[in-house]
């Protein structure tokens, strides 16, 4: 196991350096709460240029990652609607990122103190299945439950998730752009 974590991040190590090696990718320094903003407003942009991609101008997402529905939808209307699983494991995927980003946003502003972010943090990874929708694509994150900490299992169950998640995300973006196959 751990020589596959291993060989996985010696490939991943090799793919940020062909990357930056590109004119599209640069190199910065952000705090980990600035990247987080960055990344959850990426996410948010990519998800609504799916949509709008498919002209679903009856569908609004909210910067909460909330995917909700203007009128009520024809039969048709909600055939079109249909997105693979990987549209909406990304988007509650953001929607547990901007949870965690908006604590220590809040934190940081001095809305609230440090037991409050220790508490806010405990609940929205102790709570993650009442949160998001994510156990609803029946896959489990390794751990006991009882020994680990909750941030410890969504941690490993991200882990275990990227690999699935980048092959969704590559038929989905293989579907939108080069039709079906």
């Amino acid at each position: 196991m751990i020589h596959l974590l291993i060989d996985i991040f010696l490939v991943r190590k090799n793919l940020f350096y062909q990357l930056k090696a590109t004119k599209f990718f640069q190199m910065t320094r952000l705090d980990w709460v600035e990247a987080g903003l960055q990344v959850c407003g990426q996410g948010y942009n990519m998800l609504n240029l799916l949509i709008h991609q498919k002209n679903l101008n009856y569908l609004h997402l909210d910067y909460n990652m909330n995917l909700k529905p203007i009128k009520t939808l024809t039969m048709q209307e909600q055939e079109k609607f249909c997105f693979r699983n990987a549209f909406h494991f990304y988007c509650e995927i953001l929607h547990l990122t901007k949870l965690v980003v908006d604590v220590h946003v809040q934190y940081r502003l001095s809305s609230i103190i440090v037991f409050q972010l220790a508490d806010a943090l405990q609940y929205i990874f102790g709570h993650i299945s009442a949160l998001t929708r994510m156990y609803c694509y029946k896959y489990m994150g390794p751990g006991s439950g009882f020994g680990a900490l909750g941030w410890c299992i969504w941690l490993f169950f991200m882990c275990s998730i990227v690999l699935l998640l980048e092959h969704w995300l590559s038929n989905l973006l293989a579907l939108q752009f080069e039709g079906h196959k």
